[in-house]
């Protein structure tokens, strides 16, 4: 196998960036808010809301606070009226000055976003304060973040682990995932890979897609780690199913080269498919290495200079300057009107699948509810493939 041209040199090569979680705990309101993180290839976010109608539990709260929760949600993503982030900011501020502690939540949300308010860090930290002084346990994350990031306030790794700590304590799945994050980097405590696979492990049973993903990484590329790619596969798919787009990514991955671990190419591909449309431009890397080699799949060197142009273009510079030397000996095999005809089935795919997405939830992409905090996340095991 040419170690240039193997699927190894793509596997988990992904940053995992600002790791974001999908919310699965009960929800507060009439609706669920979330917001599209699109990335852009600079890696700013855009933050853009759009409103999805779910199940809820039932609600305390007065049929007044229902009602202002509600004219928030429509004006933040513009239902029924026009859209307006500061009447959106208005309505829930409404709301938590009548002491819901969720609406207080949000308004830390938007305070940090700078959406329909001036963005201050500090007066997001008050209402995520009250909030959690009330029981949230979103806010309390919240905080939790800030002070490990110095978001806000002063840097404070030690509290911001005491924080999340209790929020383990209830069982909250998030704080158990960050918690092995910050147990394997050494975010205010000794690191101890024991002890964060501890973390990781509770945070895979109580279903958190973000700590199935770490177990997967675990069992299939950590140097220092068992490696058993059945058990890998296992935790990356169910993430994968929750709509963790690393996770489809590396699943994809690891049963190209692996398809003992699960139902060979096809499943293999479906995955690679699912996150390049998803933005991952190491998965459309990959389904261009495999076409380009017939890895699993039939030999097509049309279909992989389509793949490896994709690539190019969803990862900006870098993904441009890692697929040149395979794009010219793409060129060199086809035809001048091959290489049109395919380039042009590209920008066509491009248009269809513009965005970055970490998350597709129920056919709704980059879906993350709005009032959480997010830290910047890199895997131990991402970080020492780029090197």
């Amino acid at each position: 196998m040419r170690s240039s041209h193997s699927l190894l040199h793509f596997l988990f090569h992904t940053n995992s960036g600002e790791r974001r979680r999908a919310a699965q705990a009960g929800v507060w309101a009439v609706v669920l808010l979330a917001i599209a993180a699109t990335a852009t290839v600079r890696g700013q976010v855009d933050p853009s809301p759009i409103l999805i109608t779910m199940p809820q539990p039932p609600n305390p709260v007065s049929s007044q606070i229902q009602r202002e929760l509600k004219m928030a949600g429509n004006y933040l993503v513009g239902k029924g009226v026009p859209k307006d982030p500061a009447q959106a900011a208005y309505w829930f501020r409404k709301a938590a000055d009548q002491g819901d502690p969720g609406a207080q939540n949000e308004m830390g949300y938007l305070y940090v976003w700078g959406i329909g308010v001036p963005r201050d860090e500090g007066q997001a930290m008050r209402w995520f304060s009250r909030a959690s002084g009330a029981g949230w346990q979103q806010a309390k994350l919240n905080m939790a973040v800030m002070y490990m990031k110095g978001i806000g306030v002063a840097r404070d790794e030690k509290f911001a682990l005491q924080l999340m700590q209790e929020l383990a304590a209830k069982k909250n799945a998030r704080a158990e995932d960050y918690l092995g994050v910050m147990y394997l980097n050494g975010r205010g405590v000794a690191p101890d890979a024991q002890v964060a696979e501890e973390w990781f492990s509770r945070a895979a049973k109580d279903k958190n897609p973000e700590g199935e993903y770490a177990m997967g990484q675990l069992y299939s590329v950590d140097a220092d780690h068992e490696h058993d790619f059945g058990k890998a596969a296992k935790f990356l798919r169910e993430s994968a199913k929750s709509g963790y787009v690393p996770a489809m990514y590396t699943l994809g991955v690891l049963l190209a080269n692996h398809p003992e671990a699960g139902k060979g190419a096809e499943e293999a591909v479906s995955w690679l498919v699912r996150a390049a449309e998803a933005g991952t431009w190491q998965s459309s890397a990959t389904l261009g290495a495999m076409a380009r080699d017939g890895h699993g799949v039939r030999q097509d060197m049309g279909e992989a200079f389509r793949w490896f142009t994709i690539a190019a273009k969803q990862g900006g510079e870098r993904s441009e300057e890692k697929m040149r030397a395979n794009l010219t000996e793409c060129r060199a095999a086809l035809p001048e009107h091959d290489q049109e005809e395919q380039e042009a089935a590209a920008r066509s795919w491009l248009t269809q699948h513009p965005n970055t997405d970490l998350f597709v939830f129920n056919d709704v992409r980059s879906q993350f509810l709005v009032g959480e905090v997010y830290a910047m996340r890199a895997s131990a095991t991402s970080e020492a493939a780029e090197r």
